[in-house]
Protein backbone atom coordinates (compact mmCIF):
# COMPACT_ATOMS: atom_id res chain seq x y z
CA UNK A 1 0.00 0.00 0.00
CA UNK A 2 1.39 3.41 -0.95
CA UNK A 3 1.15 6.40 1.44
CA UNK A 4 1.79 9.82 -0.02
CA UNK A 5 3.28 12.62 2.06
CA UNK A 6 -0.07 14.42 1.88
CA UNK A 7 -1.88 11.57 3.67
CA UNK A 8 0.26 11.85 6.82
CA UNK A 9 -1.57 14.94 8.23
CA UNK A 10 -4.87 13.19 7.67
CA UNK A 11 -3.72 10.23 9.74
CA UNK A 12 -2.39 12.55 12.42
CA UNK A 13 -5.70 14.39 12.66
CA UNK A 14 -7.62 11.12 12.67
CA UNK A 15 -5.45 9.87 15.53
CA UNK A 16 -5.86 13.11 17.50
CA UNK A 17 -9.62 13.13 16.97
CA UNK A 18 -9.94 9.50 18.03
CA UNK A 19 -7.81 10.14 21.11
CA UNK A 20 -9.86 13.21 22.11
CA UNK A 21 -13.15 11.36 21.71
CA UNK A 22 -11.79 8.43 23.72
CA UNK A 23 -10.50 10.77 26.44
CA UNK A 24 -13.80 12.62 26.72
CA UNK A 25 -15.86 9.46 26.58
CA UNK A 26 -13.76 8.08 29.45
CA UNK A 27 -13.66 11.32 31.34
CA UNK A 28 -12.66 10.61 34.91
CA UNK A 29 -13.24 12.63 38.02
CA UNK A 30 -11.73 12.08 41.44
CA UNK A 31 -13.35 9.68 43.87
CA UNK A 32 -14.64 12.37 46.24
CA UNK A 33 -16.17 14.63 43.60
CA UNK A 34 -19.91 15.00 43.01
CA UNK A 35 -21.26 12.23 40.74
CA UNK A 36 -20.89 12.66 36.99
CA UNK A 37 -24.21 12.28 35.17
CA UNK A 38 -23.70 9.73 32.35
CA UNK A 39 -24.00 11.02 28.79
CA UNK A 40 -24.41 9.39 25.37
CA UNK A 41 -22.47 11.66 23.07
CA UNK A 42 -18.71 12.16 23.34
CA UNK A 43 -17.41 15.69 23.05
CA UNK A 44 -20.97 17.11 23.15
CA UNK A 45 -21.74 15.53 26.53
CA UNK A 46 -24.81 17.09 28.15
CA UNK A 47 -24.70 20.29 26.09
CA UNK A 48 -27.86 19.65 24.05
CA UNK A 49 -29.96 18.79 27.10
CA UNK A 50 -28.55 21.84 28.90
CA UNK A 51 -29.43 24.12 25.98
CA UNK A 52 -32.83 22.79 24.92
CA UNK A 53 -34.28 21.07 27.98
CA UNK A 54 -32.47 22.63 30.91
CA UNK A 55 -35.32 22.84 33.42
CA UNK A 56 -36.59 19.28 33.10
CA UNK A 57 -33.12 17.80 32.58
CA UNK A 58 -31.60 19.38 35.69
CA UNK A 59 -34.64 18.41 37.78
CA UNK A 60 -34.24 14.77 36.69
CA UNK A 61 -30.51 14.85 37.45
CA UNK A 62 -31.18 16.34 40.89
CA UNK A 63 -33.72 13.64 41.69
CA UNK A 64 -31.46 10.82 40.56
CA UNK A 65 -27.99 12.02 41.61
CA UNK A 66 -28.68 14.37 44.50
CA UNK A 67 -27.06 17.71 45.23
CA UNK A 68 -24.55 18.50 43.81
CA UNK A 69 -23.79 16.68 40.54
CA UNK A 70 -21.48 17.14 37.57
CA UNK A 71 -22.32 17.75 33.91
CA UNK A 72 -20.12 17.93 30.83
CA UNK A 73 -21.21 21.09 28.99
CA UNK A 74 -19.42 23.04 26.26
CA UNK A 75 -16.20 21.12 26.67
CA UNK A 76 -15.78 21.30 30.44
CA UNK A 77 -17.06 19.68 33.60
CA UNK A 78 -19.49 21.93 35.47
CA UNK A 79 -20.84 21.29 38.95
CA UNK A 80 -24.52 22.07 39.54
CA UNK A 81 -25.32 23.14 43.10
CA UNK A 82 -28.91 23.11 44.31
CA UNK A 83 -30.82 24.05 47.41
CA UNK A 84 -28.57 22.16 49.84
CA UNK A 85 -25.14 23.09 48.51
CA UNK A 86 -25.41 26.54 46.90
CA UNK A 87 -25.40 28.29 50.27
CA UNK A 88 -22.03 26.76 51.14
CA UNK A 89 -20.63 28.06 47.87
CA UNK A 90 -21.83 31.61 48.53
CA UNK A 91 -20.68 31.72 52.13
CA UNK A 92 -16.98 31.26 51.44
CA UNK A 93 -14.37 33.29 49.59
CA UNK A 94 -12.98 30.11 48.06
CA UNK A 95 -15.43 30.59 45.19
CA UNK A 96 -15.30 33.65 42.92
CA UNK A 97 -17.98 34.89 40.53
CA UNK A 98 -15.54 37.43 39.06
CA UNK A 99 -13.12 34.66 38.09
CA UNK A 100 -15.93 32.48 36.70
CA UNK A 101 -17.24 35.17 34.36
CA UNK A 102 -13.86 36.46 33.23
CA UNK A 103 -13.73 34.33 30.07
CA UNK A 104 -17.42 34.50 29.11
CA UNK A 105 -17.91 38.19 29.97
CA UNK A 106 -14.42 39.73 29.54
CA UNK A 107 -15.27 43.20 30.75
CA UNK A 108 -11.70 43.60 32.01
CA UNK A 109 -10.66 44.30 28.39
CA UNK A 110 -12.72 47.51 28.55
CA UNK A 111 -12.46 48.31 32.25
CA UNK A 112 -8.79 47.70 32.98
CA UNK A 113 -9.13 48.14 36.74
CA UNK A 114 -11.01 44.82 36.92
CA UNK A 115 -7.59 43.19 36.75
CA UNK A 116 -7.06 44.53 40.27
CA UNK A 117 -8.67 42.12 42.79
CA UNK A 118 -9.47 45.06 45.08
CA UNK A 119 -11.71 46.75 42.51
CA UNK A 120 -14.80 44.64 43.24
CA UNK A 121 -14.36 45.14 46.99
CA UNK A 122 -14.10 48.89 46.39
CA UNK A 123 -17.27 48.78 44.29
CA UNK A 124 -19.18 46.85 46.97
CA UNK A 125 -18.04 49.28 49.68
CA UNK A 126 -19.05 52.24 47.50
CA UNK A 127 -22.56 50.87 47.02
CA UNK A 128 -23.03 50.06 50.70
CA UNK A 129 -21.67 53.34 52.07
CA UNK A 130 -22.62 55.69 49.25
CA UNK A 131 -26.06 54.34 48.32
CA UNK A 132 -27.57 51.77 50.70
CA UNK A 133 -26.94 53.68 53.94
CA UNK A 134 -28.35 56.85 52.36
CA UNK A 135 -31.24 55.25 50.52
CA UNK A 136 -33.92 57.32 52.25
CA UNK A 137 -32.18 60.53 51.12
CA UNK A 138 -32.40 59.43 47.48
CA UNK A 139 -36.11 58.54 47.51
CA UNK A 140 -37.46 61.93 46.40
CA UNK A 141 -34.93 62.19 43.58
CA UNK A 142 -35.64 58.65 42.41
CA UNK A 143 -39.35 59.44 42.29
CA UNK A 144 -38.75 62.62 40.30
CA UNK A 145 -36.49 60.89 37.78
CA UNK A 146 -38.84 57.95 37.35
CA UNK A 147 -41.80 60.24 36.67
CA UNK A 148 -39.75 62.00 33.98
CA UNK A 149 -38.92 58.60 32.52
CA UNK A 150 -42.51 57.31 32.65
CA UNK A 151 -43.81 60.43 30.89
CA UNK A 152 -41.09 60.14 28.28
CA UNK A 153 -41.16 56.39 27.63
CA UNK A 154 -44.91 55.72 28.07
CA UNK A 155 -46.50 59.16 28.00
CA UNK A 156 -50.14 60.01 27.39
CA UNK A 157 -52.31 56.96 26.77
CA UNK A 158 -55.75 58.52 26.35
CA UNK A 159 -56.21 55.81 23.78
CA UNK A 160 -54.71 52.39 24.58
CA UNK A 161 -51.06 52.33 23.52
CA UNK A 162 -48.93 49.27 22.83
CA UNK A 163 -45.41 49.78 24.20
CA UNK A 164 -42.88 47.34 22.78
CA UNK A 165 -40.81 46.43 25.82
CA UNK A 166 -38.05 44.69 23.87
CA UNK A 167 -36.70 48.13 22.95
CA UNK A 168 -34.46 50.19 25.21
CA UNK A 169 -37.25 52.22 26.83
CA UNK A 170 -37.24 50.36 30.15
CA UNK A 171 -33.43 50.46 30.31
CA UNK A 172 -33.58 54.23 29.91
CA UNK A 173 -36.33 54.37 32.53
CA UNK A 174 -34.10 52.63 35.07
CA UNK A 175 -31.04 54.56 33.89
CA UNK A 176 -32.41 57.99 34.91
CA UNK A 177 -32.43 57.56 38.70
CA UNK A 178 -29.19 55.55 38.51
CA UNK A 179 -27.57 58.45 36.63
CA UNK A 180 -28.83 60.88 39.28
CA UNK A 181 -27.38 58.82 42.12
CA UNK A 182 -24.06 57.98 40.47
CA UNK A 183 -23.01 61.21 38.77
CA UNK A 184 -25.36 63.81 40.19
CA UNK A 185 -28.42 65.85 39.48
CA UNK A 186 -26.63 68.04 36.91
CA UNK A 187 -25.68 65.01 34.82
CA UNK A 188 -29.12 63.40 35.16
CA UNK A 189 -30.47 66.09 32.81
CA UNK A 190 -28.09 65.00 30.07
CA UNK A 191 -29.81 62.61 27.65
CA UNK A 192 -26.50 61.47 26.17
CA UNK A 193 -25.23 60.32 29.56
CA UNK A 194 -28.51 58.55 30.36
CA UNK A 195 -28.34 56.72 27.03
CA UNK A 196 -24.66 55.83 27.56
CA UNK A 197 -25.48 54.17 30.88
CA UNK A 198 -28.60 52.46 29.50
CA UNK A 199 -26.84 51.00 26.45
CA UNK A 200 -23.42 50.08 27.84
CA UNK A 201 -24.15 46.56 29.10
CA UNK A 202 -26.47 45.75 26.19
CA UNK A 203 -23.87 46.75 23.62
CA UNK A 204 -21.08 44.88 25.37
CA UNK A 205 -23.21 41.74 25.63
CA UNK A 206 -23.92 41.95 21.90
CA UNK A 207 -20.18 41.72 21.23
CA UNK A 208 -19.42 38.75 23.48
CA UNK A 209 -22.80 37.02 23.31
CA UNK A 210 -21.89 34.29 20.80
CA UNK A 211 -22.67 30.72 21.94
CA UNK A 212 -19.50 29.16 23.35
CA UNK A 213 -19.16 26.57 20.58
CA UNK A 214 -15.38 26.90 20.52
CA UNK A 215 -15.27 25.93 24.18
CA UNK A 216 -15.52 22.32 22.95
CA UNK A 217 -11.88 22.76 22.00
CA UNK A 218 -11.03 24.70 25.17
CA UNK A 219 -12.83 27.50 27.08
CA UNK A 220 -9.87 29.80 26.46
CA UNK A 221 -10.28 29.41 22.68
CA UNK A 222 -13.82 30.80 22.84
CA UNK A 223 -12.69 33.67 25.06
CA UNK A 224 -9.86 34.64 22.70
CA UNK A 225 -12.04 34.49 19.58
CA UNK A 226 -14.95 36.58 20.91
CA UNK A 227 -12.55 39.23 22.17
CA UNK A 228 -10.44 39.49 18.99
CA UNK A 229 -12.26 42.65 17.82
CA UNK A 230 -11.59 44.30 21.19
CA UNK A 231 -7.95 43.21 21.19
CA UNK A 232 -7.45 44.69 17.72
CA UNK A 233 -8.98 48.04 18.62
CA UNK A 234 -12.62 47.68 17.48
CA UNK A 235 -14.42 48.95 20.53
CA UNK A 236 -17.97 50.29 20.07
CA UNK A 237 -18.34 50.43 23.86
CA UNK A 238 -15.66 53.10 24.18
CA UNK A 239 -18.07 55.75 22.88
CA UNK A 240 -20.18 55.39 26.03
CA UNK A 241 -17.19 55.92 28.32
CA UNK A 242 -16.02 58.88 26.20
CA UNK A 243 -19.49 60.45 26.45
CA UNK A 244 -19.52 60.21 30.24
CA UNK A 245 -15.93 61.44 30.62
CA UNK A 246 -16.58 64.45 28.38
CA UNK A 247 -19.64 65.50 30.38
CA UNK A 248 -18.26 64.57 33.78
CA UNK A 249 -15.01 66.55 33.57
CA UNK A 250 -16.52 70.07 33.85
CA UNK A 251 -18.74 68.89 36.73
CA UNK A 252 -15.76 67.60 38.70
CA UNK A 253 -13.70 70.70 37.90
CA UNK A 254 -16.49 72.95 39.16
CA UNK A 255 -16.73 70.99 42.40
CA UNK A 256 -12.99 71.28 43.00
CA UNK A 257 -13.20 75.03 42.35
CA UNK A 258 -16.21 75.47 44.64
CA UNK A 259 -14.48 73.56 47.45
CA UNK A 260 -11.42 75.77 47.16
CA UNK A 261 -13.42 79.02 47.14
CA UNK A 262 -16.10 78.14 49.71
CA UNK A 263 -14.02 76.06 52.12
CA UNK A 264 -16.15 74.98 55.10
CA UNK A 265 -19.22 76.61 53.52
CA UNK A 266 -19.12 74.15 50.63
CA UNK A 267 -22.27 71.99 50.62
CA UNK A 268 -21.33 68.61 49.12
CA UNK A 269 -23.89 67.16 46.70
CA UNK A 270 -25.31 63.73 47.51
CA UNK A 271 -24.04 61.35 44.83
CA UNK A 272 -21.36 58.77 44.24
CA UNK A 273 -18.86 61.01 42.47
CA UNK A 274 -18.85 63.28 45.54
CA UNK A 275 -18.49 60.23 47.78
CA UNK A 276 -15.47 59.10 45.75
CA UNK A 277 -13.84 62.54 45.64
CA UNK A 278 -13.91 62.63 49.44
CA UNK A 279 -12.09 59.31 49.73
CA UNK A 280 -8.31 59.55 50.33
CA UNK A 281 -7.55 57.26 47.39
CA UNK A 282 -9.47 59.61 45.03
CA UNK A 283 -8.23 62.95 46.34
CA UNK A 284 -6.94 65.26 43.61
CA UNK A 285 -6.23 68.91 42.88
CA UNK A 286 -6.67 68.62 39.13
CA UNK A 287 -8.97 66.53 36.94
CA UNK A 288 -6.60 64.65 34.65
CA UNK A 289 -7.55 62.09 32.03
CA UNK A 290 -6.14 59.31 34.22
CA UNK A 291 -8.28 60.52 37.12
CA UNK A 292 -11.38 60.56 34.93
CA UNK A 293 -10.62 57.03 33.77
CA UNK A 294 -10.34 55.84 37.36
CA UNK A 295 -13.64 57.41 38.40
CA UNK A 296 -15.49 56.35 35.25
CA UNK A 297 -14.30 52.74 35.43
CA UNK A 298 -15.76 52.29 38.92
CA UNK A 299 -18.97 54.04 37.85
CA UNK A 300 -19.38 51.74 34.84
CA UNK A 301 -18.79 48.63 36.96
CA UNK A 302 -21.76 49.73 39.08
CA UNK A 303 -23.75 50.41 35.90
CA UNK A 304 -23.08 46.87 34.63
CA UNK A 305 -24.23 45.47 37.98
CA UNK A 306 -27.43 47.52 38.10
CA UNK A 307 -29.23 48.92 35.06
CA UNK A 308 -29.48 45.88 32.78
CA UNK A 309 -30.62 43.47 35.49
CA UNK A 310 -33.00 45.94 37.15
CA UNK A 311 -34.68 46.88 33.87
CA UNK A 312 -35.22 43.20 33.01
CA UNK A 313 -36.86 42.51 36.37
CA UNK A 314 -38.98 45.67 36.19
CA UNK A 315 -40.20 44.63 32.74
CA UNK A 316 -40.94 41.09 33.89
CA UNK A 317 -42.84 42.34 36.95
CA UNK A 318 -45.02 44.57 34.77
CA UNK A 319 -45.86 41.57 32.58
CA UNK A 320 -46.66 39.50 35.68
CA UNK A 321 -49.01 42.23 36.86
CA UNK A 322 -50.59 42.86 33.44
CA UNK A 323 -51.37 39.17 32.94
CA UNK A 324 -53.12 38.68 36.29
CA UNK A 325 -56.31 40.80 36.39
CA UNK A 326 -57.37 39.10 39.64
CA UNK A 327 -54.64 41.11 41.41
CA UNK A 328 -55.23 44.50 39.80
CA UNK A 329 -57.76 46.00 42.22
CA UNK A 330 -56.08 44.80 45.39
CA UNK A 331 -52.63 46.14 44.51
CA UNK A 332 -54.04 49.32 42.95
CA UNK A 333 -56.02 50.12 46.10
CA UNK A 334 -52.86 49.86 48.20
CA UNK A 335 -51.09 52.32 45.89
CA UNK A 336 -54.02 54.77 46.05
CA UNK A 337 -54.05 54.66 49.85
CA UNK A 338 -50.30 55.27 50.09
CA UNK A 339 -50.48 58.05 47.47
CA UNK A 340 -53.09 59.84 49.57
CA UNK A 341 -51.01 59.43 52.73
CA UNK A 342 -47.90 60.94 51.18
CA UNK A 343 -49.75 63.46 48.97
CA UNK A 344 -47.83 62.19 45.95
CA UNK A 345 -44.38 62.60 47.55
CA UNK A 346 -43.07 59.20 48.61
CA UNK A 347 -40.66 58.72 51.51
CA UNK A 348 -38.87 55.53 52.52
CA UNK A 349 -41.57 54.98 55.18
CA UNK A 350 -44.27 55.02 52.51
CA UNK A 351 -42.29 52.61 50.31
CA UNK A 352 -42.06 50.23 53.29
CA UNK A 353 -45.86 50.31 53.52
CA UNK A 354 -46.21 48.88 50.00
CA UNK A 355 -46.41 45.40 51.51
CA UNK A 356 -48.64 43.88 48.85
CA UNK A 357 -46.62 45.34 45.99
CA UNK A 358 -43.41 44.21 47.71
CA UNK A 359 -44.76 40.67 48.13
CA UNK A 360 -45.89 40.63 44.50
CA UNK A 361 -42.45 41.79 43.36
CA UNK A 362 -40.71 39.12 45.43
CA UNK A 363 -42.84 36.48 43.74
CA UNK A 364 -42.13 37.94 40.31
CA UNK A 365 -38.41 37.74 41.06
CA UNK A 366 -38.70 34.18 42.39
CA UNK A 367 -40.55 32.96 39.30
CA UNK A 368 -38.36 34.79 36.79
CA UNK A 369 -37.49 31.26 35.58
CA UNK A 370 -33.75 31.41 34.93
CA UNK A 371 -32.70 27.77 35.33
CA UNK A 372 -29.09 28.35 36.38
CA UNK A 373 -27.21 31.52 37.27
CA UNK A 374 -24.35 33.17 39.20
CA UNK A 375 -21.44 30.88 38.24
CA UNK A 376 -18.53 30.71 40.68
CA UNK A 377 -15.04 29.33 40.12
CA UNK A 378 -13.38 27.28 42.84
CA UNK A 379 -10.07 29.00 43.59
CA UNK A 380 -8.71 26.22 45.80
CA UNK A 381 -9.84 22.63 46.23
CA UNK A 382 -12.78 22.77 48.63
CA UNK A 383 -14.45 20.04 50.68
CA UNK A 384 -18.17 20.42 51.26
CA UNK A 385 -19.85 19.51 54.54
CA UNK A 386 -21.16 16.32 52.92
CA UNK A 387 -17.57 15.20 52.24
CA UNK A 388 -17.61 15.82 48.50
CA UNK A 389 -14.71 17.76 46.99
CA UNK A 390 -14.85 20.56 44.43
CA UNK A 391 -11.48 20.69 42.62
CA UNK A 392 -9.55 23.88 41.99
CA UNK A 393 -10.65 25.61 38.78
CA UNK A 394 -14.11 24.01 38.64
CA UNK A 395 -17.08 26.21 37.67
CA UNK A 396 -20.10 25.78 39.93
CA UNK A 397 -23.50 26.88 38.63
CA UNK A 398 -26.44 27.55 40.95
CA UNK A 399 -29.63 25.67 40.11
CA UNK A 400 -32.20 28.40 40.77
CA UNK A 401 -35.13 26.13 39.95
CA UNK A 402 -34.09 23.72 42.70
CA UNK A 403 -34.03 26.61 45.17
CA UNK A 404 -37.03 28.64 44.04
CA UNK A 405 -39.35 25.72 43.31
CA UNK A 406 -38.83 23.48 46.34
CA UNK A 407 -41.99 22.08 47.91
CA UNK A 408 -40.77 22.51 51.49
CA UNK A 409 -40.84 26.30 51.18
CA UNK A 410 -43.54 26.86 48.58
CA UNK A 411 -46.01 24.02 49.05
CA UNK A 412 -47.16 21.17 46.79
CA UNK A 413 -47.37 23.46 43.72
CA UNK A 414 -44.22 25.58 43.98
CA UNK A 415 -44.41 26.70 40.35
CA UNK A 416 -47.67 28.50 41.02
CA UNK A 417 -47.51 32.28 41.30
CA UNK A 418 -48.01 33.03 45.01
CA UNK A 419 -48.42 36.82 45.13
CA UNK A 420 -48.74 37.16 48.88
CA UNK A 421 -46.36 34.44 50.03
CA UNK A 422 -43.82 37.05 51.10
CA UNK A 423 -46.43 39.09 52.97
CA UNK A 424 -47.83 36.06 54.78
CA UNK A 425 -44.36 34.91 55.84
CA UNK A 426 -42.84 38.34 56.55
CA UNK A 427 -40.28 38.05 53.72
CA UNK A 428 -39.48 41.26 51.88
CA UNK A 429 -38.39 41.36 48.24
CA UNK A 430 -34.86 42.47 49.17
CA UNK A 431 -34.35 39.88 51.89
CA UNK A 432 -32.19 36.89 50.97
CA UNK A 433 -32.82 33.46 52.47
CA UNK A 434 -32.15 29.82 51.67
CA UNK A 435 -35.27 29.57 49.49
CA UNK A 436 -34.88 32.87 47.64
CA UNK A 437 -31.67 33.29 45.74
CA UNK A 438 -32.35 36.01 43.19
CA UNK A 439 -29.83 38.29 44.93
CA UNK A 440 -27.40 35.56 45.94
CA UNK A 441 -26.62 34.70 49.53
CA UNK A 442 -24.23 35.30 52.40
CA UNK A 443 -21.08 37.35 51.78
CA UNK A 444 -21.76 37.30 48.06
CA UNK A 445 -25.30 38.72 48.24
CA UNK A 446 -25.92 41.64 45.87
CA UNK A 447 -25.08 44.88 47.74
CA UNK A 448 -27.37 46.94 45.50
CA UNK A 449 -30.52 44.90 46.05
CA UNK A 450 -32.14 47.46 48.37
CA UNK A 451 -31.75 50.24 45.83
CA UNK A 452 -32.96 48.00 42.97
CA UNK A 453 -36.08 46.87 44.85
CA UNK A 454 -36.96 50.43 45.89
CA UNK A 455 -36.49 51.65 42.33
CA UNK A 456 -38.77 48.95 40.91
CA UNK A 457 -41.42 49.53 43.60
CA UNK A 458 -41.47 53.30 43.08
CA UNK A 459 -41.73 52.83 39.32
CA UNK A 460 -44.50 50.25 39.55
CA UNK A 461 -46.34 52.37 42.14
CA UNK A 462 -46.42 55.35 39.77
CA UNK A 463 -47.29 53.28 36.70
CA UNK A 464 -50.12 51.42 38.43
CA UNK A 465 -51.53 54.70 39.75
CA UNK A 466 -51.57 56.27 36.30
CA UNK A 467 -52.34 53.45 33.90
CA UNK A 468 -54.40 50.36 33.33
CA UNK A 469 -51.92 47.74 32.10
CA UNK A 470 -52.71 44.56 30.20
CA UNK A 471 -51.09 42.16 27.79
CA UNK A 472 -52.11 42.00 24.11
CA UNK A 473 -53.43 38.46 24.60
CA UNK A 474 -55.15 39.23 27.88
CA UNK A 475 -53.20 36.32 29.36
CA UNK A 476 -49.85 35.70 30.99
CA UNK A 477 -47.17 36.10 28.32
CA UNK A 478 -44.39 33.53 28.10
CA UNK A 479 -40.85 34.61 28.83
CA UNK A 480 -38.12 34.10 26.26
CA UNK A 481 -36.07 31.04 27.18
CA UNK A 482 -32.64 30.51 25.63
CA UNK A 483 -31.00 27.47 27.16
CA UNK A 484 -30.87 27.97 30.93
CA UNK A 485 -31.26 31.74 30.57
CA UNK A 486 -34.44 33.78 30.41
CA UNK A 487 -35.57 37.22 29.29
CA UNK A 488 -38.89 39.04 29.76
CA UNK A 489 -41.66 38.52 27.18
CA UNK A 490 -41.53 40.57 23.99
CA UNK A 491 -45.24 40.81 23.11
CA UNK A 492 -45.47 44.37 24.42
CA UNK A 493 -47.70 45.91 27.08
CA UNK A 494 -50.88 47.92 26.55
CA UNK A 495 -51.13 51.09 28.65
CA UNK A 496 -54.28 53.19 29.06
CA UNK A 497 -54.72 56.28 31.22
CA UNK A 498 -56.73 55.75 34.39
CA UNK A 499 -59.66 58.09 34.76
CA UNK A 500 -58.92 60.50 37.60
Amino acid sequence: MYFSFETIPAFVWAFVTTYVIYWIKNLRISRNEPPMVPYKFPIIGHTLDYLFNADKFLAECRQKYGDPFNLYVFGQVTTIAGNEIAHEIFRTDTFSMTSATRDTFPLYLIIKSLDDPETIERMIKTIREGITTKLSLYTGRMQKQLMIAINKEIGDCSDPKLVITAKENFSRMVSRPVTDVLVGQEMSKNEDVIKAFADFTKDFTAIVGLPPILSFIHPKVHSHVITLPLRFGWNPIAKHIITVKKNLKPVLEKRLKDKKILGDKYEPPLDIIEYLMNKPEYETKVITDDYLNEICELIFIIVVASIHTTSRHLTSALYDFAGRPELWDDIYEEQVRIDKECNGELTSQHINKMVKLDSFLRESLRTFDAVTAVPHRCLETFTLKNGMTIPKGRIVQTSLMDIHYNTTAYGPEPRSFLPYHGLENNFSASRTDKNYFIFGSGRHACPGRFFAVNEIKICMHKIILNYHIKTPSGKIEKKVQVGPFVSPPVAGLIFENRKK
